[in-house]
């Protein structure tokens, strides 16, 4: 194997290059992949940092260990990946989305960009990665009209007719760096470890306004936005042990610790011709998150992976109306996920038993409460892993069905549909044939 310096500096910039690009596109917001109201609220709609593949597998990769793909939940998978490969990897959205209460129901649908990730080869035992995830997403816009009667008006019978509207945009971007190691590597059993740093980015903008139409009163406009930065720390590991001939079993777990995230508010006050504008500085924390799950493989066609993983919101401040730091306003987040992953044949002349079908299913419960309402989620997830003509790339499809339900009745539910197409182009970038 040979690595020209100059070649690996070129693919680093190239990587770096686009990362940035993809960041400040995110940041001018050219499409948000949600239109859930509860995005109101905290730091919006939480992102994945799974990818098409793992996303059909019920969203779960603690303990998922391939050289097909880049796995993000797990730093310590990357050295799955031989020393002659670099993987680039990513994906499309498009999102149907469905929200119902009291018995009206309404519709909208999302797309646009959803990851992008490299991978690449050290040296001997060590791999890294670099990569842009969404880590929240906030993009809404509701309103009503209300007809009210004036008791003791000055002019009699005068009726108040006003109407309200709010919305959001923006979110915040993860752009990551991984590192993994296999100090372990023996007959039977392998141990690796590795380890994320991440930047975390961006800008969100909330409005709300009362526009009164008859009567008499003050139309109303209040403007919120905010700024994030800040790091977070991922560690992993991964234990695979050899059961007999291609059967593996794999023990994985993640731990993050709390990391701080500094944040830049600016509130507008706007009645008739009163205007108070405020800003403010504070430190808020990601939270500490950990989790731990189990992989079976047999004969590189099978795998089945199971996890649970925990991430502790209700020990972190959050906003309050005004982006003003406030207590007990998040709750807990646990998530129970499996999946499976099975290919009929690795050759064969025919084109689909050499493909990949993924099945999964989670189970989590949301970071927000509202009206004393704690969300819960519900997901099935389905896919296929489409090989190209070298055998080693892959055209992936995933397909996802959400649905929200919140623990008091006569509140706002969900459904989602989620598709990501995504590609992995896996080629051996590193190997070069010499004559001697």
């Amino acid at each position: 194997m040979i690595i020209k310096k100059k070649e690996t500096s070129w693919l680093i910039a190239l990587c770096m290059a686009v990362l940035c690009t993809t960041g400040y596109a995110q940041n001018l917001n050219p499409s948000n992949l949600t239109s859930s109201p509860y995005t109101r609220y905290g730091f919006g709609k939480l992102g994945t940092v799974g990818n098409a593949s793992t996303r059909a597998m019920g969203d779960a990769g603690i303990a998922l260990r391939s050289n097909l793909y880049t796995n993000l939940y797990n730093p310590a998978s990357l050295t799955a990946i031989d020393t002659l490969t670099m993987i680039f990897d990513t994906g499309l959205d498009a999102e149907w989305f469905s929200v119902s209460e009291n018995g009206s129901r309404e519709h909208d649908w999302n797309a646009g960009f959803s990851y992008l990730t490299f991978h690449f080869p050290l040296w001997n035992r060590f791999a890294g990665s670099i990569a842009y995830t969404p880590y929240s997403m906030v993009g809404y816009e509701y309103g009503n009209e209300t007809e009210q009667a004036i008791g003791n008006a000055l002019v009699n019978n005068d009726t108040l007719v006003y109407s309200n509207t709010y919305s959001g945009n923006g979110g915040l971007q993860h752009f990551q760096l991984s590192l993994a190691w296999e100090p372990v590597k023996a007959r039977t059993q392998t141990l690796n470890l590795g380890v994320s740093a991440g930047y975390i980015c961006g800008a969100v903008e909330h409005a709300g306004s009362m526009y009164v139409s008859s009567g008499q009163g003050n139309s109303t406009y209040t403007g919120r936005s905010y700024t994030v930065k800040g790091f977070d720390l991922l560690f992993g590991a991964q234990y695979t042990h050899l059961l007999g001939p291609s059967r593996n079993l794999i023990l994985g777990a993640t731990f993050a610790p709390r990391t701080p995230l500094s944040v830049h508010s600016d509130v507008l006050k706007v009645s008739g011709t009163d205007t108070i504008s405020t800003s403010g500085r504070n430190t808020f924390y990601a939270p500490v998150k950990f989790g731990a799950g189990v992989s079976y493989q047999y004969d590189r066609r099978l795998t089945l992976t199971g996890e649970y993983s925990f991430e502790n919101w209700a020990k972190v401040a959050g906003f309050d109306a005004n982006l003003n730091k406030a207590s007990n306003v998040y709750q807990n987040i646990s998530k129970v996920a499996v999946g499976a992953e099975y290919r009929p044949k690795l050759y064969a002349q025919n084109y689909f038993p050499t493909c990949l079908y993924r099945v999964g299913a989670s189970v989590k419960n949301s970071y927000i409460e509202s009206y004393g309402s704690q969300n819960t989620e519900y997901s099935v997830t389905c896919g296929i892993g489409m090989p190209t003509l070298n055998k080693r790339s892959l055209l992936n499809l995933s397909v996802s069905y959400t649905h929200l339900q919140p623990s008091k009745s006569n509140i706002l539910s969900e459904d989602y549909l989620h598709i990501t197409f995504g590609i992995t182009f896996n080629e051996m970038m590193f190997y070069r044939s010499r004559l001697f």
